[in-house]
């Protein structure tokens, strides 16, 4: 899915670097510092929330616009500025309110399945001696 690129992708993908969401999984998670990998993260998160249905996109679209406002109402400081120290406490906190809780959860689990992708290079051929 990481390579779908359409325009509503490229829009969703505009929306999470804008909204700080990005910078908080890299300061939270291993897997996703590598620059590579946070950018698959991205391009599979938004391609997911891309073919979600209209009203639930809105709603998605609408919460990481207001991240950075809810972000800062925790932390006092702006995700696309904080130490890793503070992105982890903000993101522990937002996780705990209604509404934020569901949206992180959808959206670092698409991001950490995105970095995966591609991550171990598939054989083009499959191993001798397996069955097709």
């Amino acid at each position: 899915m990481s390579g779908d690129r359409t325009p509503r992708a490229r829009a969703l993908e505009r929306a999470l670097y804008d909204s700080g969401l990005p910078t908080c999984w890299a300061g939270s998670y291993a897997a996703l510092r590598d620059s590579r990998a946070l950018e698959r993260a991205v391009r599979h998160t938004a391609a997911s929330l891309a073919l979600m249905p209209a009203a639930y996109r809105w709603g998605t679209v609408t919460a990481l616009r207001l991240f950075p406002v809810a972000f800062r109402a925790v932390t006092r400081t702006s995700p696309h500025s904080a130490s890793p120290e503070r992105l982890r406490h903000g993101l522990g906190q937002l996780r705990a309110r209604p509404g934020y809780a569901d949206v992180l959860r959808a959206t670092t689990a698409l991001a950490l399945y995105g970095a995966l992708d591609g991550t171990a290079p598939r054989p083009a051929h499959p191993p001798l001696g397996a069955v097709r």
